[in-house]
C-alpha cells in the first residue's frame, strides 16, 4: 500500500519567512514573533533554483530561535537543510527545484523560544544565481 503524503499547508502571510529571491550571499531574515507557547510546525522551503555548476556551493538554511527579540543572543537552531554539493553519501547533491518540509518545536532542553528567522549560510563558487527560494512557518496538525 503506497502512501501520498500532503505538502499542501494554510498559507499566513503573517507566518512568511522568506521571500523568493536569488540569494547569492549570506543573510538572516526577518525576526518573527510566534507567541510565548509551544509551537509544533513545520518549516516549509519552497526551492525554485539552487546553483551547483562549480561543485563546491552548500546553502545552510536554518530556522533560529531566541528569546531576545533583536535575536544577539541565547539563539538556538530548531531546523537545519543544506542544499547545494554535499560530500555526506546519504545527502548527495540536493539541488532539486521543489518543496522541503522541515518539522520542528519552538522548545529546547526545556525552553520555549519566542521569536524565530532564518538563517543562509552560502559558501563556495557562487557565480550568479546561488539559490532561488520562500520558506513560511506552517501549524502542525
Amino acid at each position: 500500500m503506497s502512501q501520498t503524503i500532503n505538502n499542501q499547508f494554510t498559507y499566513d502571510d503573517a507566518l512568511s519567512m522568506w521571500d523568493a529571491a536569488n540569494t547569492v550571499a549570506s543573510a538572516d531574515g526577518s525576526i518573527l514573533d510566534i507567541g510565548d507557547g509551544l509551537v509544533d510546525g513545520f518549516l516549509v522551503v519552497d526551492v525554485s533554483a539552487c546553483e551547483v555548476a562549480t561543485t563546491d556551493e552548500y546553502y545552510t538554511l536554518s530556522l533560529e530561535a531566541s528569546n531576545v527579540a533583536a535575536m544577539t543572543s541565547g539563539s538556538v537552531c530548531l531546523a537545519k537543510k543544506v542544499f547545494g554539493n554535499l560530500v555526506v553519501p546519504m545527502d548527495a547533491a540536493l539541488s532539486t527545484a521543489g518543496r522541503y518540509v522541515i518539522p520542528f518545536r519552538n522548545e529546547e532542553g526545556g525552553t520555549t523560544y519566542r521569536y524565530v528567522r532564518i538563517s543562509l549560510v552560502v559558501a563556495g563558487t557562487i557565480d550568479t544565481t546561488g539559490i532561488n527560494f520562500s520558506a513560511f512557518i506552517a501549524k502542525r496538525g
